[in-house]
């Protein structure tokens, strides 16, 4: 029983140091993704509540888990004089590369119109939650964002005729209109918690046959209806750090198997 509860323990420690991956965004310093169009304020308009901080990916087996460290968490349905519901929150996008427009650190004059061209997208069931909710993956097929996606302009509206400012030209939701034939419906569903530490987490179970248990780098993109402030960028999906000794601890355990094996058969 002892021989068989350490071959197990070794092949689960092996497979998880093998199938771990993960990988970090950050959204500060001088390398912050801007996007277009920032009407000079640079990084974050409206104020801290919208800033984000930075973005883990990981793909444990066929668990993928984005985390989003933002000051907005929480904070959905501000604004209201704004625009009518508020702000709340973007749908998330990926790709496999991130190919942002231009060479300028802050990519200041990139948007879905000239630059990555996503091809999934997390549709949120309540943007407007501060608890969290249900998403349905969606693979995006048509040639262009606009095919895709709908513009942060369609979101905000200045309803009391004052002037505002918002990121104009920003992927922020899937068009999942019946009559948008770009769009597919993978049939896969994950969940999206608000944190109290100030981070919206999405958790979803792939299928097997899914690209995204494939790819060997993800890009993603995020920001609040507004897009006052946004996050891109790629990670390469690396081994977890932490789940290195536990690929030692596996094969050892497996090696002590085989010899006792052996010692008894001789």
């Amino acid at each position: 029983m002892k021989k068989t509860l350490k071959f197990v323990l070794g092949a689960i420690a092996l497979f998880a140091a093998m199938s771990a991956r993960a990988g970090g965004i950050s959204d500060t310093g001088v390398n912050a993704y801007w996007g277009s169009d920032s009407h000079g304020y640079g990084d974050v308009i409206g104020g801290s509540t919208y800033d984000i901080q930075g973005a883990t990916i990981t793909r444990v087996g066929n668990v993928l888990t984005i985390a989003i460290a933002t000051s907005f968490a929480g904070h959905a349905g501000m604004d209201a004089n704004i625009t009518q519901n508020g702000i709340g929150y973007g749908d998330l996008f990926l790709a496999q590369t991130w190919n942002p427009f231009g060479t300028d650190a802050n990519h200041v004059n990139d948007n879905d119109n000239n630059g990555t061209l996503w091809s999934y997208g997390f549709a949120l069931d309540n943007r407007y939650s501060n608890t969290g909710g249900s998403f349905t993956l969606y693979q995006l097929n048509g040639k262009t964002n606009d095919a895709n996606v709908i513009d942060s302009e369609k979101f905000m509206s200045c309803s009391l005729g004052s002037a505002c400012y918002y990121r104009n030209g920003q992927a922020t939701a899937v068009n999942t209109s019946k009559y948008n034939t770009n769009v597919k419906n993978t049939g896969m569903t994950g969940n999206w918690t608000v944190t109290a530490n100030k981070e919206i987490k999405f958790t979803l179970t792939l299928a097997s046959t899914s690209d995204l248990l494939k790819y060997s780098s993800l890009a993603m993109h995020w920001g609040e209806t507004c897009q006052n402030d946004v996050i891109e960028g790629q990670v390469s999906l690396v081994p977890v750090p932490g789940v290195l000794p536990l690929t030692g601890l596996g094969l050892v355990m497996l090696g002590l198997s085989r010899r006792r094996r052996r010692v008894q058969a001789a």
